[in-house]
């Protein structure tokens, strides 16, 4: 064992979990100062970390989604309550011309900004597309048209709710400030013990997402699992009044889209919607570790079951350790006086309560513990979020970059500080946006725990985090860089690398971070830079 390592912890302070209710609660445009920074001073000043051993990683196999169904020109006439203008062969639905592919529907949406029906030409006709769902199409347009009046994401929500009425297995729906894709597909990956799952293709939890995700939900089928999103209050009822979740879950309630709600109580009472119309028999699972979600109502007759550290919980999480020189994290769950124990072959002791959520809903749901381990050993990385890549020259890169929130962005502190180096440890972060009134403490604070963690390099990106840089007093350090967009980073960032450097990349998605990786998977003697 390394001389480095610590004590083992089993009480370890989880980094999606804000303690306590009373420290939660003033966090929004009425704080006042003092409350926000002791809360943002918890989130970022955890107890020690936990012990780091040496553990052979398992064969990764991620879960997939059968192949949605094709849909007659009767069941769409049917679904949206239009008018057959003229006849298709079946197909699948599509909303974005860009990735049409051949034997698809053309669903148009229109927004307060753009109009799908634009894209509708002979282009789209000889890219294979074989109807059109739609207020109109061009001249001499030849494939099928199923005519709709009015705004289309009304309909093609309404062939969402038909797609769920004709759906009679099990629907998961989970909601949460953070960790929703990571635990999403945890659960699919535990659940496909029981026979075929379907889940959300990508982050598809807003309102056309979650359509399209019920509108592609295959006939054979037996269980489903559905993120939802929000960044409005009545978002989450909506969404759940479409898919109408039997189970539905609950992963946390943290500093994300504050610019929307006034507190974190206001964003745990919309994150609470998911809960609101459930009915007797449907099953609502739990973070007990989290206050503001402990503290949300459920309706009569429904089943409770919680997951987290709490001894009451119906699976607990005993014990989570990074393990393989922090490429892993060692795994103990607990249900009924039974013990499982399994590593996640990806970086990130976050990972340990997404699957405890989601062995909470496979044990409910009817999957052994001990099936429930052996299938998320298999679990790797979601795209883009804590992903470890490795580049042709050798550097490590951490590639989080969907979306950055304080919570997210000091789980991958914790993460890059935990993986075994052997040169310098880099992190590269973009502005995290939607912050609302916590926005520049929240970027000091994360700041602070930075360099505290004691990076050989920092490099920021965004107006934000160059703001809270000097009023730290740090923007003449030389460990410190920055620059106005992604791009410009870009070549102070590769001059600095070596082959067995380990990289963080972390940022909001607005802020366009994907290019900073690409950027560093890309370098070696013989590639220019593509900046």
């Amino acid at each position: 064992m390394n001389a480095s390592v610590a004590t083992t912890i089993h009480s370890f302070p989880h980094p999606l979990l804000l303690p306590t209710t009373t420290e939660l609660h003033l966090f929004g445009r009425n704080s006042r100062p003092s409350t926000s920074t002791k809360l943002l001073s918890i989130l970022f000043h955890p107890p020690p970390q936990v012990l780091l051993v040496s553990t052979k990683l398992k064969t990764q196999i991620p879960p997939s989604n059968p192949p949605p169904p094709p849909w007659t020109v009767s069941e769409i006439s049917d679904a949206v309550n239009g008018r057959i203008i003229k006849w298709g062969p079946p197909g699948t639905i599509s909303t974005d011309t860009r990735t049409l592919q051949p034997g698809q529907w053309f669903f148009a949406i229109t927004g307060e900004r753009f109009d799908a029906h634009d894209f509708i030409t002979p282009d789209l006709s000889s890219k294979g597309c074989v109807g059109v769902i739609g207020n109109w199409v061009c001249n001499n347009w030849d494939k099928g048209f199923v005519q709709v009046e009015g705004n289309t994401v009304i309909w093609l929500e309404k062939m969402g709710s038909y797609a769920r009425n004709r759906f009679h297995g099990c629907l998961i729906g989970v909601t949460g400030s953070v960790g929703k894709t990571t635990t999403r597909t945890m659960m699919a990956l535990a659940l496909e013990r029981l026979g075929s799952v379907h889940q959300s293709c990508g982050n598809w939890n807003n309102r056309i997402g979650v359509a399209l995700s019920l509108i592609g939900i295959p006939r054979n089928t037996e269980m489903v699992v559905l993120e939802l999103g929000m960044s409005e209050k009545g978002e989450i009822l909506e969404l759940a009044r479409t898919c109408r979740p039997s189970v539905r879950v609950i992963m946390n309630v943290g500093a994300s889209h504050l610019e929307n709600f006034g507190s974190l109580e206001e964003v745990s009472m919309a994150k609470g919607e998911i809960l609101r119309e459930a009915k007797p028999g449907d099953v609502c699972v739990l973070n007990a570790d989290d206050p503001l979600v402990m503290s949300l109502p459920i309706p009569a007759g429904v089943q409770r079951v919680l997951f987290g550290q709490r001894t009451d919980s119906n699976v607990r999480l005993v014990l989570a350790e990074s393990t393989n020189g922090g490429l892993g994290v060692r795994v103990v769950l607990e249900r009924n006086n039974e013990t499982v124990e399994f590593v996640i072959s990806s970086p990130g002791l976050h990972l340990a309560m997404s699957a405890c959520a989601a062995a909470a809903v496979a044990t409910v749901s009817g999957v052994p513990l001990p099936q429930v381990g052996k299938r998320l050993a298999r679990f790797r990385s979601v795209h883009m979020r804590l992903e470890l890549e490795v580049a042709a020259s050798g550097i490590q890169v951490i590639n989080d970059v969907y979306n950055a929130n304080p919570v997210s962005t000091k789980a991958a502190f914790d993460t890059l500080k935990g993986i075994s180096c052997k040169g310098k440890r880099v992190a590269i972060l973009g502005d995290m946006l939607e912050l609302g009134p916590t926005e520049i403490e929240s970027h000091e604070m994360a700041l602070r725990y930075c360099c505290r963690a004691g990076f050989d390099i920092v490099a920021l990106v965004g107006k934000r985090f160059l703001a809270a840089a000097e009023n730290l007093d740090l923007v003449k350090e030389r460990h410190v860089l920055h620059a106005d967009n992604s791009e410009t980073i870009v070549p102070e960032i590769v001059k600095r690398l070596n082959h067995n450097d380990v990289v963080l990349v972390k940022g909001s998605r607005a802020m366009q971070m994907e290019k900073v990786v690409d950027a560093i998977k890309s370098v070696s003697l013989n590639l220019t830079l593509p900046f």
